[in-house]
């Protein structure tokens, strides 16, 4: 499942455990974007020379990608989450 990235999902990943994120992008045609990029979070740090196939590179989760949480003009930007963390954060938020 895809959400967008923003700075709550962030501290929710670090609280989970996650420290990287893998990184891919991609040119798309919609009104308000021309790119983008999907990040995957893990846990630990990847062999930077044997990254799975369809990923460009990684980033340590709290310095670019809390960046790109910000924005960034002319890209969406998208985080992966599986099944059962996308519960456990909707179980995180609390609503008033």
């Amino acid at each position: 499942m895809k959400a967008i990235l923003t700075r709550s999902v962030i501290r929710f990943l670090v609280w989970q455990g996650y420290r990287y994120c893998l990184s891919r992008t991609e040119s798309i045609q919609k009104d308000d974007a021309s790119v983008c990029i999907t990040l995957t979070p893990i846990r630990s740090r990847p062999a930077t020379r044997f990254l799975p196939q369809g990923y460009d590179t990684y980033f340590s989760i709290m310095h670019e990608p809390l960046e790109m949480a910000d924005g960034i003009d002319d890209t969406e930007i998208l985080v992966n989450l599986n099944d059962y963390d996308l519960e456990k954060y909707r179980g995180s938020l609390s609503i008033v």
